[in-house]
C-alpha cells in the first residue's frame, strides 16, 4: 500500500501544472534551508580541507628533512672543531697550524697508494707537508690544485714513498712496498712483531716524533742474513679514513 500511494503522489506531481510544482519547489526549500545549507557547508568544508591537508603534509615534511641535514651537519663540524681542538692543545704542536680535508678517494692496493682530498683551504699547502690520519702519520701532500680546492697524498706504503724512521731506538729509512705496507731493510736487530715505528723530525715539517705503523714480519734478508728486514703496516686503516690533518709548521700570519 505504501508503495502504490507514493506511485499515485509522484503521478501526479508528473502531470501537475508547472507552476504549482514550482511553488511546491520553493516552499519545499525553504522549509528545509537550514540542513541543506549546513549539508552544502559541510561538502565545501571537506573538499577544500583535503588539499590544505595535503600541503600542509608535504610543508612538514620538507621542514623535517631540511632541520634533519642541518642537524647532521652541525654534528660533523662538531667532530671537525673536537679533532683540531685536540690537536692544537697537544705541546708538541705549539706554533703549528692544521688544515681539515674531506678524503674524496683512496687508492691503497696495487702500485700506486694515495688518496684524493677535498681542502676548503690550500692556503699553506705545499709538497712534502706530513698527513694525520687517527692521529698517525699516513704520507705526505705530493701535489696540491688551488684552483679546485683539491691535494693528493703520497701514503707511506706508495713503492716512490721514503721515510725515515725510527723503531726500537733503530733509525733507519723506511720504504713504501704497495699493497697497503712498507719495508725497513738491513736493520742491525730483529724487531719484534707489534712494535710501533716512529716518523722522525723533520725541520719546517714535523717538531716530534709521530707513529707511522706497526711492525707485522721480521726476516732475515736474503743478501745478508746477519741483517733483518721489517715489514710495516699502517698504524691506522686508512681506507676506512673520512678525513685528515694537513700539518703546517710555522704558518705565516
Amino acid at each position: 500500500m505504501l508503495f502504490i500511494w507514493f506511485m499515485l503522489t509522484g503521478f501526479i506531481f508528473l502531470f501537475a501544472p508547472q507552476n504549482l510544482t514550482s511553488k511546491f519547489q520553493l516552499a519545499f526549500v525553504h522549509v528545509f534551508r537550514w540542513p541543506l545549507s549546513v549539508g552544502g557547508d559541510l561538502a565545501l568544508t571537506a573538499q577544500i580541507q583535503q588539499p590544505l591537508t595535503g600541503a600542509a603534509s608535504r610543508s612538514e615534511t620538507h621542514y623535517r628533512n631540511y632541520i634533519a641535514n642541518l642537524e647532521e651537519t652541525l654534528a660533523r663540524e662538531r667532530e671537525k672543531f673536537k679533532k683540531l681542538y685536540g690537536l692544537y692543545n697537544t705541546y708538541v704542536w705549539e706554533g703549528a697550524d692544521f688544515v681539515l680535508a674531506d678524503v674524496i678517494t683512496a687508492t691503497v692496493e696495487g702500485s700506486r697508494n694515495e688518496l684524493t682530498i677535498d681542502c676548503r683551504k690550500t692556503n699553506g699547502l705545499a709538497k712534502g707537508q706530513f698527513v694525520l690520519g687517527d692521529e698517525s702519520i699516513i704520507g705526505t701532500i705530493s701535489d696540491v690544485f688551488p684552483q679546485i680546492s683539491k691535494a693528493k697524498i703520497e701514503l707511506v706504503t706508495d713503492p716512490t714513498s721514503r721515510m725515515p724512521v725510527e723503531v726500537a731506538g733503530l733509525k733507519n729509512i723506511m720504504k713504501g712496498s704497495g699493497n697497503n705496507s712498507a719495508k725497513i731493510e738491513m736493520v742491525k736487530n730483529e724487531i719484534e712483531v707489534g712494535e710501533n715505528v716512529f716518523a722522525l723530525k723533520k725541520p719546517g715539517y714535523l717538531d716530534a716524533p709521530m707513529i707511522v705503523g706497526k711492525v707485522t714480519e721480521c726476516n732475515r734478508n736474503q743478501k745478508n742474513p746477519s741483517l733483518w728486514d721489517v715489514t710495516v703496516v699502517p698504524a691506522c686503516n686508512i681506507e676506512q679514513l673520512e678525513d685528515v690533518a694537513v700539518i703546517i709548521m710555522n704558518p705565516q700570519k
